[in-house]
């Protein structure tokens, strides 16, 4: 099965392609539970050159299993060694009037602009530049300063609190499961 052309991938694979010095990215197996406290993961690295083959990652994509999805982390391994990570947003809301507001805050705190795809309930972004760990520490803190007393949350403030736990982002690939009703495709804000 083909990589639809509106999936993160492609997304993301021009971004490791303009960043040359990518040589490892990060994925992991998870299964989705409710309101846990746990965020138990298969994690797995996959090399430069992996990645750009397209049914390598279709396969991983395609795993015959109905509970368990493919993620994508921000985490990268480059070539010197040192680490870095894919700017990424998980966002609490399906109304798209939200991403043009987080989009220009973004940028107000330069942190770039960034690419969005539905992910059928709400919206996963990707951002354009590589950060370092103090980076994605401030980038992380505010997507949830983002989100107003009193109102519903624009950013997924558990998915932030998940995220700096484990020391990275990761946002899914894949829609096996009964839960996400769709696998995410790109949108215009």
């Amino acid at each position: 099965m083909s990589i639809p052309k509106d999936h993160p991938y492609w997304f993301i694979s021009d971004l490791v392609e303009k960043e040359g010095q990518i040589d490892f990215l990060s994925f992991s197996y998870y299964q989705y539970k409710p309101q846990s406290l746990v965020d138990e993961r298969k994690i797995f690295h996959v090399k430069r050159n992996c990645f750009f083959d397209i049914e390598f990652v279709s396969s991983l994509m395609n795993r015959n299993d109905s509970m368990t999805e493919l993620a994508i982390h921000s985490k990268v391994v480059l070539s010197d060694g040192t680490e870095r990570h894919i700017p990424m947003v998980d966002m609490a809301t399906a109304a798209k009037a939200h991403l043009s507001k987080v989009q220009i805050l973004l940028k107000e705190k330069k942190l770039g602009s960034f690419e969005w795809f539905s992910s059928g309930r709400s919206f996963h972004g990707y951002g354009k530049i590589l950060l370092n760990e103090v980076e994605w520490i401030h980038l992380m803190g505010i997507l949830l300063l983002s989100n107003q007393r009193g109102l519903n949350p624009t950013v997924d403030p558990r998915w932030i609190g998940h995220r700096l736990l484990a020391g990275y982002s990761a946002l899914r690939w894949t829609r096996n499961s009964h839960h996400y009703v769709g696998i995410p495709s790109s949108v215009e804000i």
